[in-house]
């Protein structure tokens, strides 16, 4: 599933604004959905309304929770455009309730297509993709809420296992999101209580009086074989994941098998190098940013998703951010993702057309897009790309930034102009040598030194 389309029409700050996610003229992909999405704007434009209503728009449910209840007020419009496999369609809001306003199939005619034929290969569609959305909130439920305080038995308990059913919807916004989690963990949970169940049991025989020496010999030879025949998925998201990305923390999984790790229900422990642990309650808020959106996508393995997150940067030094998104893009494949971002380091991911800009109008005070290009919407009108820009420059060019820096920079560089002048009206005179000239060069020398410029 992908969105080709966005329109809204007096929805909160939005007077009338289409947003078209599709890659421009002179592509390769020309017309078809974008793949990621950059979304960046002022305080206030919307960016974080236009993830929501996304979420709102791909459920096709307005029932996802109270604190993200979007209703469109009477007479606004949201109209959304999606691809889903070879099928296209509309929907907009009537009320509190999402309908159709155009469906078909691609490059061909809407009339000629039945809707109840049409429906019944969309609704088979959907129901191959799993998971549907996943929304990473601002805000990220750390620590306990993650699975629970409660401890469970080291012995797996398949009725509940065979309630946590694939999930459509994975949404992290909501507080409660125990069971999300449980059925993301669900192959570490199983592998972890297995485990210490086999290896109990060899424990018991050895303590149990006259117990001999075979039937531990064969106990523990199963134990090995069941490993060799089910590999740890802890140790495969480690060496496939986890350990390169939190590499540079000084940080790695935590492989061992213990008793505590899997009366916790198996959640991700981490350790140095060295091998200290380092519990949850010390873990920063940037390594739970790393975690806990790198391991849904690596379990999930989301291969036709739409993907939300807000503000990716948050918490992250900025060499991660030059990376995450790339990350993101590698572990979710053929999904759809949409960012929303203050950051420079973020934006210079993303090709010039993936970027949207969302600005207020002096005036009105509504929300318009800031188009990047001249002319038609062709690869070749578009006048910064973020991916060759400095940082300051995308501040400058596509944040629109006007200031070059504090209000001590801008000082500085105000008195370095009017020192320069001065100085060079005290070289004409010969005078440089003089107490007055001598300080003036050394005050010259110094802003240039705080201001990171070579004398």
């Amino acid at each position: 599933m992908k969105i080709a389309r966005i329109e809204l029409k007096d929805f909160n700050q939005f007077k009338h604004v289409t947003l078209d996610l599709t890659y421009p003229r002179g592509h390769e992909k020309d017309g078809e959905p974008l793949d990621k999405v950059c979304i960046i704007g002022q305080s206030g434009t919307g960016k974080t309304s236009l993830l929501r209503l996304i979420k709102w728009f791909v459920s096709r449910d307005n029932n996802i929770g109270e604190n993200v209840r979007l209703p469109v007020p009477t007479g606004g419009r949201v109209d959304m455009d999606f691809n889903v496999s070879d099928l296209h369609y509309r929907l907009f809001n009537n009320e509190s309730n999402l309908e159709y306003d155009s469906f078909g199939k691609k490059n061909n005619d809407k009339k000629k297509v039945s809707f109840t034929k049409w429906e019944q290969s969309l609704n088979a569609a959907l129901q191959q993709i799993n998971p549907l959305l996943i929304n990473y909130p601002v805000e990220l439920n750390h620590k306990r809420n993650l699975t629970g305080q409660q401890e469970i038995s080291p012995f797996v308990n398949e009725d509940e296992l065979k309630e946590l059913k694939p999930r459509q919807i994975i949404d992290f916004a909501f507080e409660d999101i125990k069971k999300t989690w449980d059925f993301i963990l669900k192959d570490i949970i199983e592998h972890r209580a297995n485990a210490l169940f086999m290896k109990s049991k060899i424990a018991d025989s050895v303590r149990k009086l006259g117990t001999n020496l075979r039937k531990v010999q064969e106990e523990s030879g199963e134990y090995d074989k069941w490993l060799s025949q089910n590999p740890d998925p802890v140790k495969v998201i480690a060496d496939k994941c986890l350990d390169p990305i939190i590499d540079r923390l000084g940080l790695k999984v935590n492989l061992d098998i213990s008793r505590k790790s899997i009366r916790e229900l198996g959640f991700i422990e981490l350790i140095t190098k060295d091998g200290k642990d380092v519990p949850e309650d010390f873990w920063s808020t940037g390594t739970w940013q790393l975690v806990q959106t790198i391991i849904p996508l690596y379990q999930l393995r989301p291969g036709n998703a739409v993907i939300l997150m807000d503000e990716p940067e948050r918490s992250l030094y900025p060499d991660y951010q030059t990376t995450i998104i790339d990350t993101y893009i590698n572990l979710a494949p053929g999904s759809q993702f949409f960012f929303a971002t203050h950051s420079p380091m973020i934006a210079s991911c993303f090709e010039p057309w993936e970027v949207i800009e969302l600005k207020f109008d002096h005036e009105t005070r509504f929300v318009f897009q800031d188009l990047h290009y001249e002319g038609e919407n062709h690869v070749d009108n578009y006048k910064y790309d973020p991916q060759y820009l400095r940082w300051d420059s995308i501040l400058q060019r596509i944040f629109d930034l006007e200031e070059e820096g504090s209000n001590k920079r801008i000082g500085a560089l105000k008195a370095l102009t009017e020192l320069d002048a001065q100085i060079e009206k005290v070289k004409d005179r010969n005078q440089l040598d003089s107490e007055k000239g001598k300080k003036m060069v050394q005050s010259y020398l110094d802003l240039n030194r705080k201001l990171g410029w070579r004398t």
